[in-house]
């Protein structure tokens, strides 16, 4: 016989050296592959933002975001341009059509952003910067626990500590320093950000009789302080032997600096300082931001991975660090806990890909085994195994990672990659209770069904190849799916149909007597089970099957029936339908947003109340939990100034703090550890807490991921106030609605975005 498949079954070091090569290469490209979450990659979005610090939202309106909206329109590659104007910061993102160049848009927004040169006074430098998906990894709350000893230092100091004895603000953000640095140290680290604090301000006050009495102007002061506060390059003095550089020395850093300026001096001599007129405070910006940890104050610590890391190994680095170096030398009154670590999720799938791998391969196994042969069903199992390790290096090739999608597309495979080593082995096997030689049997049986297996593995190629071509972000969410499916399909037909004729080339022939005990106990195990097989073909298959061919309009009649009902389902609403499943996640968050200029402490007000109302409905399900069972709410996580979206705390990024908004965080016990979906808490949450009469917006999410609202009406108009009214008044006839929750008011600057949830029977 002649062919591949011949000419490898006969040759079998060939045959072996294939496996040996792939099962290496997919090893070694396992070491080299980036191990990550989810996926990073561009959004395909550039985002302009300005800070301008007191300003109206008309104001930034009208002086930020409509120029740079008329700067940025004629940028080749835009497809379409949203802006948001806020109280002291304008956001304008513009969104670039398919096959655009990223960097080329990036480059040439910013060049028209750079020409835009009647930006007021006061607002900051611009910032022009790629959006992507980039998310952090760990994040880690230090916050003040009177009940918390520690073996480091006691915290003494400026600042260090309240009252109470609690760590304060500046104690809590010099330590979350301290171990920003340490962390930066560690070799499986590279990029740590310490987030939700206030940036460090020195504040100089200076009283009216002050500018009187010394006849001085703010303008005055602010010129003494500025040129009081400079370092200089004043040249070079040459000289015979070298030249030396000089330079001035002066900037001012702390408090006593500052009181030392000269603000008036007199030819006699006589000073007066800024310390003598003024009140110098060295201590925060006068921002509205209070996180909140357990109750307590709090900073985080956010460690990302950058390049080509590896998730797994940067959290275990971080994980030592905690142990072994953080809590022994963090001060008494202040404690560490991990908030969210992301690649806890990711080692759940690989834990689940690999039961579900262990489950899967047993099962081959031990039906093979049971009915047709022990060494079959061995290679096979191998077969299978090898088809997911090259696979590998074909995600390896084309760039792709590990991550919680790639995983999902192993795990799909798992249960379908396993019929190709089957057929063809079972063939094989008849092949060889018909009397053919093992070696013939080998390669006839693996011809004999070549091109059925062929084109099954075509079909399943052109099922999943589609996924291959969606377009955006979801496009790039979903491609590493098909590809691992696409990958180990076509492996698995090069192992069935090049690798296992070889290893089934000297299979025993069918009834031969076994050499050792195992063996003959397997046998008399699969000659049971021929006879139940036998006995289940000659008698009930037999008869459905003469019955099938007697009435053929009965079973067409009953695959009609089954088709109607299974359509049915759907109108009926016992078949959900929906765009992106719900990935339940351990984090419940309230977001809550007030109108515009209200207070900071009426919104602290609010939120205290929704964690209050939060915490009612943790106790009262506690109440009917084992003794022994772990608390079902972990942590609590509050801030006002800002919200959350995606469990962390909301800090990382520029973004402008406003006394409007606030966000409340439930940790809950892992999902594995408790009955309770978080969707549920989630939904009693909001019951309890009712509605908040004042409040603009109160959502509620429990989803690891969410691919926004189920439902979102767009408005425009050229007036905000009509655009405001016609607003509330689509969002007042949708909560007439049954099933609808969670209504929410987008405005940004002539359109605004009325999203809302729905229960599952609305949907």
């Amino acid at each position: 016989m002649k062919g591949a498949i011949a000419w490898m079954a006969r040759n079998g070091v060939a045959a072996n050296l294939l496996m040996v090569g792939l099962i290496a290469a997919g090893l070694i490209s396992l070491t080299r592959m980036v191990i990550e979450v989810f996926p990073e990659f561009s959004l395909d979005a550039i985002q302009v933002s300005v800070v301008y610090p007191g300003a109206t939202p008309e104001e930034v309106e009208e002086s930020i975001v409509q120029k740079i909206e008329e700067q940025i329109e004629a940028v080749e590659g835009i497809d379409e341009v949203t802006a948001t104007a806020s109280e002291g910061r304008g956001v304008v993102t513009a969104e670039l059509r398919l096959g655009t160049d990223v960097a080329q848009a990036l480059d040439d927004i910013k060049g028209q952003v750079d020409q835009i040169t009647t930006f007021p006074a006061q607002a900051e430098e611009p910032l022009v910067r790629e959006l992507t998906n980039r998310q952090s990894v760990m994040q880690l709350a230090l916050y003040a626990d009177p009940d918390a000893g520690g073996d480091g230092a006691s915290g003494s100091g400026p600042g260090g500590r309240g009252a109470s004895g609690v760590a304060d603000e500046r104690a809590l953000k010099e330590i979350a320093y301290r171990v920003e640095d340490g962390l930066a140290a560690l070799d499986e680290v590279s990029y740590v950000e310490t987030s939700n604090v206030r940036l460090y301000e020195v504040s100089i006050e200076v009283p009216q009789d002050a500018l009187r009495r010394y006849g001085l102007s703010l303008v005055d002061v602010s010129r003494a302080v500025a040129a009081g506060s400079l370092e200089l390059s004043a040249g070079s003095i040459e000289t015979s032997e070298e030249e030396i550089r000089v330079r001035t020395l002066g900037r001012n850093y702390t408090q006593r600096d500052f009181e030392d300026v000269v603000v008036v001096g007199s030819q006699s001599g006589a000073r007066v300082r800024l310390g003598d007129i003024a009140t110098v405070a060295d201590a925060f910006e006068d921002a509205d931001l209070v996180p909140r940890y357990n109750g307590q104050p709090t900073a985080f610590v956010e460690v990302f991975r950058t390049s080509d890391e590896r998730v797994l190994t940067v959290t275990d680095a971080v994980f030592a660090y905690i142990d072994s170096d953080l809590k022994p030398s963090l001060p008494s009154g202040v404690a560490v806990e991990v908030w969210q670590d992301d690649a806890r999720i990711l080692r759940d799938r690989i834990s689940l890909l690999l039961k579900n791998a262990a489950i899967g391969l047993g099962l081959v196994l031990v039906a093979l085994t049971l009915f047709l042969n022990v060494r079959l069903a061995f290679w096979t199992a191998i077969g299978i195994g090898i088809s997911f390790v090259g696979a590998l290096v074909v995600l390896y090739a084309l760039g792709f990672s590990i991550n919680q999608l790639s995983l999902f597309g192993f795990i799909l495979a798992i249960g379908i990659v396993v019929d190709d080593a089957i057929v063809v082995g079972e063939n094989v096997y008849a092949e060889r209770e018909k009397g053919r030689g093992p070696l013939d049997a080998a390669v006839y049986g693996a011809k004999r069904v070549a091109v059925p297996v062929v084109f099954a593995v075509l079909t399943t190629v052109a099922a999943f190849s589609p996924l291959l071509a969606v377009p955006g972000t979801l496009g790039k969410i979903l491609k590493g799916i098909p590809v691992v499916v696409i990958a180990v399909l076509a492996l698995s037909l090069i192992e069935s149909l090049f690798i296992l004729p070889h290893h089934l080339s000297d299979l025993a022939e069918p009834g031969a007597t076994p050499r050792n005990p195992v063996t003959r106990a397997l046998a008399r195990a699969r000659g049971w089970v021929d006879r139940q097989l036998k006995r289940f073909v000659e008698g009930p298959l037999r008869k459905a099957l003469g019955f099938a061919t007697a009435a053929p309009a009965v079973v067409l009649a009953a695959g009609v029936g089954l088709i109607v009902l299974s359509v049915a389902l759907v109108p009926a609403g016992y078949l959900r339908v929906q765009f992106f499943p719900a990935i339940e996640g351990d984090i419940v968050i309230a977001n809550l947003e007030l109108p515009q200029g209200t207070a900071v402490g009426q919104t602290r007000e609010i939120a205290e109340r929704i964690e209050a109302a939060g915490r009612a409905i943790a106790d009262s399900l506690e109440q009917g939990r084992p003794d022994d069972a772990p608390p079902l709410l972990e942590a609590v996580y509050s801030v006002v100034g800002r919200q959350a979206t995606d469990g962390g705390p909301g800090g990382s990024g520029p973004q402008t703090l406003q006394p409007n908004l606030a966000t409340v965080q439930f940790k809950l016990l892992e999902a594995q550890q408790r009955e309770l979906s978080s969707e549920v808490f989630a939904n009693l949450w909001r019951d309890r807490v009712g509605a908040v009469p004042t409040a603009k917006s109160l959502t509620y999410s429990s989803d690891l991921l969410s691919a926004g609202a189920p439902v979102s009406v767009e408005l425009s108009h050229p007036d905000n106030e009509t655009l405001e009214s016609a607003a509330e008044d689509v969002m007042d006839e949708l909560a007439q609605f049954g099933g609808v929750f969670d209504i929410q008011n987008d405005l940004s600057g002539g359109t605004t975005e009325v999203q809302l949830e729905l229960t599952d029977e609305a949907r």
